[in-house]
Formats: structure tokens, sequence, C-alpha cells
């Protein structure tokens, strides 16, 4: 089970260094106040970056009002918590190319909203206050390697380049094992028959 300490006692591990942090909040070394520094930037980036279903959250769309333009009939008020917008759900678990309900995240008068023709939206997205105690073993490394990657140059100085190198390539391969776990653990069977448009185009 991961907590914030340990996410930054593998970010020091990945930059080399042998110290370890008790608490993140009263640590007052240079190096835990660089890890805080980019620790937010580092897991909703990585959240993103990663985009897996056990991190994504599902919740009612807050409308802000009905045909905001030409194009659209609905904008919604895009989740103040939300770090990446996946979809909108359908009926579908997977969406294709006819179960995709169209959208358009942009701003208007100053706040991120979301257009569609959907009306009752219920979005599904990647939310920042994913708790760090639910992540997979893979998908806590890839946080830790990202943290690390971003904070390389101010903790190690001159050898960060190559440090980096490593580091990215460690982050890559974390990255791959938490989608594939991710992957093995929301798997649902669907027949090929069912996935083709072209059978899918003559039975509709």
């Amino acid at each position: 089970m991961y907590t914030k300490a340990s996410i930054f006692n593998l970010a020091l591990g990945a930059l080399l260094l042998q110290r370890q942090i008790e608490n993140p909040e009263t640590d007052r070394s240079n190096e835990c106040k660089v890890l805080l520094n980019h620790y937010d930037t580092a897991f909703r980036s990585a959240l993103q970056d990663m985009d897996l279903d056990s991190t994504s959250s599902q919740v009612t769309a807050e409308l802000v009002e009905q045909d905001p333009n030409d194009l659209w009939l609905y904008s919604y008020k895009y989740p103040s918590d939300c770090v990446f917008l996946r979809r909108i759900q359908s009926l579908a678990e997977t969406d294709n190319r006819t179960t995709h309900i169209p959208k358009r995240v942009t701003v208007k008068d100053g706040q991120k909203v979301v257009y569609t023709n959907q009306s009752e939206a219920i979005f599904e997205y990647i939310s920042r206050d994913v708790p760090l105690s639910s992540l997979s073993a893979s998908a806590g490394l890839a946080i830790a390697y990202r943290l690390a990657l971003l904070s390389a140059p101010l903790v190690t100085g001159k050898g960060a380049k190559t440090l980096m190198e490593q580091i990215q390539a460690k982050y890559v391969m974390a990255k791959a094992e938490a989608q594939e776990t991710d992957r093995l653990e929301n798997f649902n069977f669907t027949d090929p028959a069912v996935e083709s448009e072209f059978v899918e185009a003559r039975t509709s």
C-alpha cells in the first residue's frame, strides 16, 4: 500500500540517493522540498498519462446552459477535480465509432466547459483525488519515477541528464506494466464478430 512517503523514497532511490523520508510534511531537507514542489504535477501528469480504468470516476455532469452555440445543444461544467476527461458515458461498456458521444472541451467566459449534444450527461474521468492506497504496484512506481524525473535537475545537478534518461526508460516500463495490469483486471470478452464494423453495419 502506497503512501506519499513511500512514493518519495522510491523517487529518491531512482535518483540514486540512499536517504529516506519518514514524513514529507515535516522533513526540512532540500531533497524533500524539491519533491514536494513537484509532487502534485508528477502525480496528476502520471495519472493522465497512464489513463487507467481502475483510477477512473463517474459523475453526473453539472449543466451550465442549453443551446450554448449553433453547434452544440448543451454545455456542462468541467469537473473541478478532473485531470483527464475520458468520455461521456454511453450505454456501451467500451465505445466504438457508433456509440461514442462527441464532445468538445473549451473555455467560455473564464470557465472550463464541455460541449456535447448528450442530455443528462455522465462524465467518466480521471480525478486528481485518486487515493494512493488504491494504486497497483506498477502504477505507484510510475508516479515515483515521474516525480524523480521532474526533480532530478534540482537534486542531482550536473549529472541529471544521463540519470534522467535512465529514469525515463524506467517510467515507460512501469507505465506499460500498470496499463497491462489494469487491462487484465478490467478485461471483458467481446466476440470479434461484434467488434467488426463490417458485421455491425449489416446487422444493425
